[in-house]
């Protein structure tokens, strides 16, 4: 059972229980029951109740334990994405031989910054960004920020059968 519906379903039975207690305590208070019924019919759905709470309960917690389990493994293999996504990137820089200077601007280039917020992050000129900026343009085989951009996004989607597809011919 998928873990939204045992969710769906620990809820549903956790507001039937929550209603019968609290149509049972209402007629308790006030001595007006909707449903006129002696007192062991009352035990009886008390004890039901008690249950319904018990185990809408359980099933809350085990949803939310598969749903914490399940986030855990997302979070874990988005990390290792991330971390093939900047390897994949400095092979490229290394394959494109940028100085590590070049490969930083490269890099904030890519992340969509501006000649001036990139000089403001290294503390540089904007001349001296817009130089070297030229220098991976070049070393890239591209003509400007947007053709880098386009550069790596094709790199990233080519698989590595299709690099040896390419190497091969």
């Amino acid at each position: 059972m998928k873990p939204i519906t045992i969710t769906r379903l620990g809820v549903a039975i956790y507001v039937l229980s929550a209603l019968a207690f609290t149509e049972e305590l209402v007629g308790e208070i006030t001595g007006f029951y909707l449903l006129n019924y002696g007192w062991i019919v009352h035990e009886i759905v008390e004890l039901i109740t008690l249950g319904g709470f018990v185990i809408g309960g359980l099933l809350l917690w085990y949803s939310h334990r598969v749903l914490h389990a399940r986030n855990a493994e997302v979070e874990r293999l988005l990390h290792a994405a991330q971390g093939e996504f900047t390897a994949m990137l400095h092979a490229l820089f290394a394959h494109w031989s940028l100085t590590e200077a070049e490969e930083d601007i490269a890099l904030l280039t890519v992340k969509g910054l501006t000649v001036a917020e990139i000089a403001e992050a290294r503390n540089t000129s904007p001349g001296t960004v817009k130089s070297q900026n030229n220098a991976i343009y070049r070393k890239a085989g591209v003509k400007n920020r947007t053709q880098l951009v386009g550069a790596v996004v094709e790199e990233l989607l080519e698989g590595p059968d299709d690099q040896q597809k390419g190497n091969a011919a």
